[in-house]
């Protein structure tokens, strides 16, 4: 079965990096306005979309951005699409209610981040630094040596050996059992504070840089807790 374990080691859904954080800067740094800011509305600025990256809570965002609800809903699905293309889903060959059961699952994850808002500093140059406490998910820690116990329990001693589209519908339907059951009841580790930045630009318009987004999204789901 070394194909397979082969398969799972480079599980492009558990591992992938970026794709949360590329559907947060599609989302975020959408401009905000010109006109000066104030400490409170840097907050505000930050959580509503740190609430529409994670959370598909649209409406103080929009209201912030001047958008629409249906802007922003529509910008989070199809990166939410564009993510489970990245991560390798077209790829796997299973079946399409399967990767209907990932997208949900992904975007549950998504709104299970944990995180918020806190201090805000003026930064000079009416830029801000806005405090985000977080605490990293971690009920998916598991799930690779489970899996990798199933299949092995399943497949050791069967007779029959299922083709290869059998095989990868089992172990991702398996995959996707454990993780979902795990998201009845998400764990988490301990806090941190991640410092994002409100900047604005030449044009006097407010936006979160991209390496913000990066770390606020590695800090919620580190690579080693997935």
């Amino acid at each position: 079965m070394e194909r397979y374990y082969h398969f799972l080691e480079e599980d492009k859904f558990m591992r992938k990096r970026g794709v949360l954080a590329a559907m947060l800067t599609g989302v975020m740094l959408v401009l905000c306005g010109c006109g000066g800011m104030t400490t409170d509305e840097a907050k505000d600025y930050v959580k509503s979309a740190l609430d529409a990256g994670y959370k598909a809570e649209f409406k103080e965002y929009a209201e912030i951005t001047d958008s629409t609800e249906k802007e922003a809903k529509k910008e989070y699905e199809t990166n939410l699409d564009n993510s489970m293309k990245e991560a390798g889903f077209d790829e796997t060959g299973v079946s399409d209610e399967l990767k209907a059961n990932y997208r949900k699952l992904f975007e549950k994850m998504l709104k299970s981040a944990n995180y918020k808002v806190g201090e805000v500093k003026e930064a000079g140059d009416d830029e801000f630094k806005v405090s985000v406490e977080v605490q990293p998910f971690t009920a998916f820690s598991t799930v690779s040596e489970e899996l990798d116990n199933w299949v092995t329990d399943t497949y050791s001693n069967i007779e029959y050996v299922p083709s290869d589209e059998e095989l990868n519908e089992a172990i991702m339907k398996k995959m996707y059992e454990l993780m979902d059951e795990k998201m009845n009841n998400p764990t988490y580790g301990d806090k941190t504070t991640v410092t994002v930045n409100v900047k604005v630009d030449k044009d006097g318009a407010y936006y979160i840089p991209q390496k913000d987004l990066t770390a606020v999204d590695d800090a919620l789901f580190p690579e080693d807790a997935l």
